[in-house]
């Protein structure tokens, strides 16, 4: 099947705001898709941008509102008259609801609270006692559940009454009378089985779950193993507080995939949700410059290593040409070796008792590629060198086995040292993602250049 396109598409929508034809604007607005409103008015100036919010009609505006990053949607909210808010609040979702809560100045939150009905208010006060990154703090407690003892008829009659306010009604949950999880049916359990049934002999007593304190990641992991469309969230004794739904997996998928490429990148600071282009250069300069610096002042530690091997280097200038290779051969086979470590820890299939078996696995990659790009550059020294790089048939030998043994040691190392620091962060408690990228990159530069200079101060008669 071939894929179409829509009639109508955001940037029809940034063009007709940009030439000033609002009308035409109002005839597409109805026509797209709330997250193509929302990633047009990220891209609108803003003059134009609120002249869109006019053109959105109120059954669009609170689907609108959640697509936006939380920042632009508080102040949008801000904005709005006291009816027109308490509107658009009704209709958000529980979990949408206390982010934007939560992101709002303490004067406008308690103004907004107090704007939303008992119920709303109640499950918000709810949500809002767990951390942001916690699975309480990204579950819904607009879900639905039936108790083990009703029939069919009785289930659908008490659904009938939660049905607009249920998020998912895909999976149902069986509850007992103090609300713990019993298992869970499905809708189409209650539509193709007799009236009279009850529930205990529908309910599939699947209870896997997640403790609301747990940490959001681990729900994710979770939803993903077990390919789950939505996942209870539970108290300490057990009862069902809420779920986690595939959407809010999404989210939290995208939210620690960026958090883990920013760390890796030497990034600091907490992520924002808004663009890259609307987030200023001053939070950008603020959230890197500290590992710039750092890691500034530790790579004068290669310096004093060339420094304190000058007689070497001068005896032998051709040494400094296949510098720089051996170097950057531990950078990145540092790099890939955390790469795959880190992403196996996120996903939990590492855990304390594995350091050995990774230490030993990464071992023999290392050896294996240290082997052949070492081969590579001996081969390239005897046959393929440049005519300008000089060196004596007496020290040709000599110079081959220093490239080859430090390529194959420093590969090796630099494999090792990749796979074992993300793992001994962990171990104390410091983020895997902090210590992958820049800080492996850093010490494999010293590693290397000791590595290298030491075999050729042993090997060659300098």
């Amino acid at each position: 099947m071939e894929e179409t396109e829509p009639d109508i598409t955001q940037q029809d929508l940034v063009d007709a705001l940009d030439s000033g034809d609002a009308g035409l604007a109002r005839e597409m607005v109805p026509q797209l898709h709330e997250a193509d409103l929302a990633g047009a008015y990220e891209t609108l100036p803003e003059e134009e941008a609120g002249e869109l919010l006019k053109l959105i009609p109120e059954d669009q505006f609170p689907e609108f509102l959640t697509q936006l990053p939380l920042t632009d949607a508080v102040e949008i909210l801000q904005g709005l008259p006291d009816n027109r808010l308490a509107a658009v609040l009704a209709e958000i979702s529980d979990d949408t609801l206390v982010d934007l809560l939560q992101e709002m100045p303490p004067r406008h939150r308690g103004h907004a609270f107090h704007l939303l009905s008992e119920p709303r208010r109640k499950a918000a006060r709810e949500l809002l006692k767990f951390e942001d990154d916690s699975a309480g703090g990204r579950m819904t407690t607009a879900f639905a559940s039936v108790r083990e003892d009703m029939t069919i008829r009785e289930a659908i009659d008490a659904l009938r009454g939660i049905a607009e306010e249920t998020e998912l009604l895909a999976r149902i949950y069986v509850v007992d009378d103090e609300g713990l999880l019993l298992g869970k049916i499905r809708l189409r359990d209650l539509t193709f089985n007799r009236r009279s049934t009850h529930i205990a002999e529908l309910n599939d007593h699947d209870t896997r779950s997640v403790l609301a304190t747990s940490d959001q990641e681990k729900a994710l992991r979770m939803m993903m193993k077990y390919d789950m469309l939505a996942l209870p969230v539970l108290d300490e004794d057990g009862r069902l507080l809420g779920v986690i739904t595939h959407d809010d997996a999404l989210d939290i998928q995208q939210e620690e995939n960026t958090e883990d490429i920013e760390r890796q990148s030497g990034i600091s600071g907490d992520n924002t949700d808004e663009t890259y282009l609307n987030t200023t250069v001053f939070h950008q300069v603020r959230r890197r410059i500290g590992w710039i610096i750092s890691l500034a002042f530790i790579g004068l530690i290669s310096g004093t290593v060339m420094y304190s091997y000058q007689g070497q280097i001068s005896s032998l200038f051709a040494l400094t040409i296949y510098m720089p290779m051996i170097v950057a051969a531990g950078g990145n086979t540092g790099g890939q070796s955390a790469t795959m470590v880190v992403r196996a820890m996120s996903l939990g299939e590492l855990d304390a008792g594995s350091v050995l078996r990774v230490a030993w696995k990464e071992f023999r990659i290392g050896l294996i590629m240290g082997g052949v790009v070492a081969m590579a550059m001996v081969a390239q020294i005897y046959f393929l060198r440049p005519v300008s790089i000089e060196i004596s048939p007496a020290l040709l030998l000599g110079f081959a086995q220093t490239v080859g043994l430090a390529l194959l040691v420093q590969v090796t190392a630099s494999t090792l040292i990749g796979a074992l620091l993300p793992l001994g962060a962990r171990a104390v408690k410091l983020d895997p993602a902090v210590i992958a990228s820049p800080a492996i990159t850093t010490i494999v530069d010293a590693t290397g250049l000791l590595i290298y200079l030491n075999l050729a101060r042993t090997i060659l008669p300098l």
